[in-house]
Formats: structure tokens, sequence, C-alpha cells
């Protein structure tokens, strides 16, 4: 019997018996959680790095296919045996039809969800109608690169026997050159004609007619739009789709109640995204995907960090999925993982000890003899998070500059002990150093689909001088200097920018709001409008709450990142639900990534951190009917008055005093005269690290009990005695 029928007939038969709608409410949540854990679930995953012909490889979609798999087998309850991968030469025209039809179709009757995702490239071919394009997806072919249009694909989607449907496309169509930036390769080609799709056509001035396919029943989740472009990235010791694993992260923290809006809206709302402003991700059936849970499954349990994947005698193989991916790149051997126990009464488990990490993939034993391993797929939380107090700030080196300028500018980096330089095409990095060319120069200053102002830059841009970039290629304000420039003299005079990017990257790597026990809430919103509102029964708003519980019931008028004007009076509420005091900072990284202060106010002389009082809550800047007096000595565009661009806020808040890190703004205000909000952090590596250690603790005192550590410098983070939150919007 189908659960919509089911469901139906038994709301019938209690409306009958005159219970009470709580009652069927509830009763129907209950059998239908059940049915949908009894139901078939069918997965096909299709990823290619390779294809025959093809000069440059991608390197992240066969990690796409694990990074599904891994969620879809530990957090959604699928069968191994009912999740199909098709990868690189399997990957054909005739494989994907055989997979619909024998894996899909075939089973199609007894299988009530069902999940398709494709990661590869995408292109625009020249169709048999005259000056019309076409979106194809890019197969492997027995003598080269095959194609299906994206309508045929569209077409075996429309002939399964189930509604509930989930398609992700994590590709693009668009083509703008170059194919890689920085920490990005674009997964799309250019245009061709279907004739022969090695040969480029190149584009009329006047844009050709493209066609797009109606979307197909179910649910579909693209990486962008037709006309955008989509990428895949660089993350720490492992390449894949931004789209894929920004989502699959979130769906590895999120609670069971959130809904699929909700997830996508959280997703494309992070800083990674707005970093890359041409990738613009979307979501076919919103209506649906307001009232249903991801994959039209729900999950549990809630705020999952990992999963054991493997066990061998004394040490287990543990899957990282649902760290962020800005804590993934600090997290050190020596972090403690404690199992999710089934029964919440039961007592807590023995915890495991991180012995080295790869990527996603860490390697982890008993931290203490007592106990044993716990079985394969057991879900894991962080219980102490290992971090490292000697974190650097990778910088990576653009093409366009010369052999010998690579040389000066490693070696002017390599003197300074916290950064060094890295390949973006084989790890990591934080920022790009390159020249501006002409080509750049006009890009930046002229307005696109993809850069709306050419007012943002406050500095004229100076053709062959250095630069700052972040990872996806866009300028980072206010880094370009003078022409002619010596590339030492570059590095000496973006140094104190660079500061401010690893200051920002090592209070990052303490992000942590699932994993705490801090329950904060926020809610940002300007006077006058509706409130984005946090809370534990509604929220469509990017948040800053920890242990959310959510629902949409209700929907902003555009999804996607928060925009608010510059100079308007946007106000922060931050609600501690805790039964502990907070003490703690609210900081502000601009779009030229350097750090501001914006609470505790330099006003009240840094008499005391920001206090959050238990079951209490704060507005900043405060509202004239909280607290006029203190109102009238606070700008009421404290939060918009900077540049415009990409904006962050970070709030870090400990149940700890935090007087180190206080009496060091004390003494920061009284060397720059500051009297008022916001404070530009003037050493903000030495502040920060001494913000850091009064937030962890030397995990050498904490150790007794559990095996030799090894690192003596390795800090543990409890997140059960801080909270750092963080929260993007863009600045118009």
């Amino acid at each position: 019997m189908e659960r919509r029928s089911f469901l139906q007939k038994l709301l019938l038969v209690a409306a009958g018996l005159g219970l009470s709608p709580g009652w069927l409410r509830g009763r129907a949540e209950r059998y239908g959680q059940a049915l949908a854990a009894g139901s078939r679930k069918l997965a096909v995953l299709i990823g290619i790095n390779r294809y025959l012909g093809e000069g440059s490889a991608l390197q992240g979609c066969l990690t796409d296919v694990e990074l599904q798999r891994e969620l879809l087998l530990y957090r959604f309850g699928f069968d191994p045996a009912d999740i199909l991968t098709l990868t690189d030469g399997a990957a054909t025209p005739a494989g994907i039809q055989s997979a619909f039809a024998e894996h899909l179709g075939g089973q199609g009757h007894t299988a009530e969800t069902v999940v398709v995702q494709f990661s590869g490239y995408g292109q625009w071919r020249l169709g048999s109608a005259p000056n019309c394009w076409q979106p194809v997806l890019l197969l492997s072919g027995s003598e080269g690169v095959a194609a299906m249009e994206l309508d045929s694909f569209f077409r075996l989607l429309e002939g399964l026997g189930t509604a509930q449907i989930t398609t992700l496309l994590d590709c693009g169509f668009t083509y703008v050159s170059p194919s890689v930036r920085g920490n990005l390769q674009l997964r799309s080609r250019p245009p061709a004609a279907i004739s022969d799709s090695k040969d480029s056509v190149p584009l009329a001035r006047s844009e050709p007619q493209r066609v797009w396919p109606s979307p197909p029943k179910g649910l579909l989740i693209s990486a962008t739009t037709p006309q955008d472009l989509a990428a895949e990235a660089a993350w720490p010791g492992f390449y894949a789709g931004v789209l894929t694993y920004l989502l699959t992260q979130y769906l590895w923290e999120t609670t069971p109640a959130t809904r699929l809006l909700v997830a996508f809206n959280q997703v494309v709302s992070r800083r990674e995204l707005g970093l890359f402003a041409c990738q613009r991700p979307t979501l076919e059936g919103k209506d649906t995907a307001r009232h249903i849970h991801p994959y039209f499954l729900m999950p549990t349990p809630a705020g999952v960090s990992g999963v054991v994947q493997e066990v061998k005698g004394n040490r287990a193989q543990v899957w990282l999925g649902g760290i962020p991916s800005a804590a993934l790149c600090g997290l050190q051997p020596g972090t403690l993982l404690v199992p999710i126990p089934a029964d919440p009464s039961a007592s807590s488990p023995t915890p495991l000890l991180m012995r080295s990490r790869s990527g996603l993939l860490a390697q982890v034993q008993m931290a203490s003899p007592e106990g044993q391993l716990p079985p394969v797929g057991t879900p894991l939380r962080e219980q102490l998070r290992g971090l490292s107090s000697t974190l650097k700030l990778l910088v990576g080196l653009e093409e366009n500059l010369g052999r010998i300028e690579k040389v000066d500018l490693t070696n002017a980096i390599a003197g300074y002990s916290w950064m060094e330089t890295a390949n973006p095409r084989e790890r990591q990095v934080d920022c790009l150093l390159g020249r501006i060319t002409p080509e750049m120069a006009t890009a930046f200053r002229t307005p696109s689909r993809w850069r709306e102002r050419s007012d943002t830059l406050l500095k004229p841009l100076e053709v062959n001088s250095y630069s700052l970039f972040w990872p996806g290629r866009e300028l980072l304000l206010n880094s370009c200097g003078p022409a002619g420039e010596a590339a030492a003299m570059a590095v000496q005079r973006l140094a104190p920018r660079l500061a401010h990017l690893l200051a920002a990257k090592r209070l990052r790597t303490t992000l942590n709001a699932v994993s705490s026990s801090l329950a904060v809430v926020a809610e940002l919103a300007v006077k006058g409008r509706a409130a984005n509102r946090v809370s534990g029964t509604e929220s469509l708003a990017p948040s800053l709450a920890a242990r959310l519980v959510q629902s949409a019931t209700s929907a902003p008028a555009e999804v996607g990142m928060q925009r608010f004007t510059r100079g308007d009076p946007l106000h922060l509420t931050l609600c501690n639900n805790s039964d502990q005091h907070l003490f703690g900072y609210l900081l502000l990284i601009d779009p030229t990534g350097q750090l501001h202060l914006l609470a505790p106010l330099p006003q009240d002389n840094f008499t005391t951190p920001l206090r959050l009082e238990a079951k209490s809550s704060l507005t900043l800047p405060p509202l004239p009917e909280v607290d006029g007096e203190l109102r009238s000595a606070v700008s009421s565009d404290l939060l918009t008055c900077h540049a415009q661009g990409l904006t962050e806020l970070l709030f870090v808040a400990s149940t700890r005093p935090l007087s180190a890190s206080l009496e060091a703004l004390k003494a920061m205000a009284r060397k720059l005269g500051v009297a008022r909000s916001p404070m530009l952090l003037n050493g903000p590596l030495e502040w920060t690290q001494t913000l850091l250690e009064e937030l962890t603790q030397r995990a050498s005192d904490r150790a007794s009990g559990t095996e030799s550590l090894g690192d003596p410098d390795l800090r543990w983070l409890d997140p059960a005695q801080s909270i750092t939150l963080s929260l993007t919007y863009l600045l118009v």
C-alpha cells in the first residue's frame, strides 16, 4: 500500500472514532516515518572525471558520488544494493538508460523514493533547428565524448513509477574562459555543433536562442542557472562539486525536522558560494520543498559529525561528512568523537581518539582501554575538537605570473612564519596573489549579471599591479597596488591584510553551531520590516542558531543569501536559551577581508565582554525603545556602514569570562584612540591567538586517561563550553 493512501485511510478511521486533530497529526507522522523506513529507496549516482579525448580532467565528480552515497547509506537508511554508481567509462548513454530501465524502472513499482545525481560536464550544443542551442550532459563514449540531451534525461525521470524523485545536477552549461580559476574548475565546456562535439562554435554577438526543457517530476536541484557557471573546488584534502559538498555536509548536521527548502536556503547562503558570485544554485519545486524533508525522507539523529565506515582490529575508519569545511581545515589528530547512542537515556559511551586524517577520512581508536569500537554505521558527534595553534595562511600564486616572479613572491612570503605559498590546483588556498591584467580591470569595472555594481571598487585598478583575489578569482577589494611594484614590496604592503585573512581563518576553525550544547538563537532584521527569525518553530533565513529545529511554515520572498542596503538600520538579536551566562564578542569581516569588533562597545571602556545572560536576549545595535541612552551612542547602521559586498558576522562566546582578550582590546583601543564601534582590529593575529587560548585548553593538561596524543601544541575546543557562529549577507 502506498504511504499516502495508508495515511489517508488512517486519518479517516481516526476521525470516525472522534480522535483529536493533535492525535491525528502525531500518529500520522509516526506511521509515516515507519512506512518510510520500510519502503524501498533507490538511487543512481553518476560521476565522470575523465573523458576520452579531453585534455583537462575533472577531479571532484567521483568524490561527489562518494559524498552522496555515504549520506544516503548512513543518514537516510539506503541499502547498499539499492545504490547504483556509474563512474567514468561506465557512465555511457547506454549505461544510464540501462540503469533507469533495470535498477530504477524494473523496481519502480516498489520504490517510493528515488535519488538521481549527475556530476560532470554540461554544454550548450547547436541543435537541428537553426540558431537554437540545447543543453546536454557530456558522458563517456567508446570513441570519445558522448552526449545526452537534457530533455532526454528528464524524459527518463518522467518514466519512473514514483513522483518522489530528487534529481541533482552538479554541472554547468554556460562556459566563460578560463576554465580553471584558482581553487575552482568549471564543469562546463564551450558550446559546440551537435555534429562534432570537439569543434567549438563561437557565440554571435547577439545571443542565439537557448531552449531549456521543462523540469521533470519531483524535485530538481541544479548547481547553477542555465546562464551562470558551476564549478568544483579544492577542499581540505579533496576535490568535490561546490553544490554537492555544501549540501551533503549540511544534511549530515541538520535536524530531522528540517524541510528541504530550509536546507537549500542554508546551503545557498554559505560564505563559500558567496565568494564565487558566478554560481547560483536553483531548486525547482519550491512549493513541494516547503513541506517535505530532503529526499522525501527524515534523517535521524540530529547533528551528526561523522559515521563509522569500517572496523579493523583495534582501529576504525570514520567518514567526517558533517564537519563544516571551514573547521575541517584546522581539525587535528587528537580530536575526540563520541558515538551517538540510539537510546538518549543510555550511559555515555567511550569516545574515539582520532589518530590521523586524510580529507574526509579519519583513523580512530578507543580513547581509553575500556570499551570496544562501535559497529559500522554508528553515528558520531564531536566531543572535543583538536586544533593547532600554528595553522598557516595558504597563498596561491596566479597563473599569469612569470616563473621568476613566482620565485620572488615565494621567497618574500617565506619570510613570514605564519603563511606559505601553495598550488591552488593541489591544495585549498585562502587567497590568490597575482597581477591585474587589462581584461581583469575591464571585467571588474563593468557591471554584469555577476557584478551588479561598479562602485564597490573604492580604489582604481592599476593594470599590471599586484593584487589579492579570493580563491575563486574574485577581486579582494582595495588590495591593488601601484604599477611596477616589486614582488617583495607587494608582499610587505599586503602582509597586514593577509594577517586579517589568517585571523579570520583561525576563528572559523572553531565554528560549532551543531556540535555545541549552548543553545543560542539569532534574529537578523531591518527595523520596520518582517524579521528573518531563527527559532524553534520557524525559519528559512540563514541562521546563527545552534541546535535548530526548523519547519517551513513561512518563507522569505526570495530564497538565497540575504541582501541589505548600505545604511539600513539592521539589527541582530541574540537569544541565549541555555542555563549558563555567556561571554563573547561580535565580529564583522568586511568585503576587504578585514576584521572589525562590533561588541563589546569601545564607548563602554571594555568593562566586560559582550555578556549574554542565561535565558535572555540582547539586540545590537540597541533599539531606541530598549535603551535610548545607549542607542544614542551607537549608530543604527553599525552592521551596514562598511563597503558593499559579502559580509560575515562571527559571534564567538564562552562560559568563561575571556579576561585576557578583553585586556588586549583595551590596550588596542587606547593605542588607536578609538572610542566608538566598529573598531578595526590592529594586530589581529596576536589578539585572535589570545582569544583562542581562552576558548580552548591545552590537550596535554586534560588528557589523563586517554592514549598519548603526540602533539604538545594540540588544543581542545569543548563544545559544551564555547560556541562560534557565522552568518553571511550581501551589502548592496
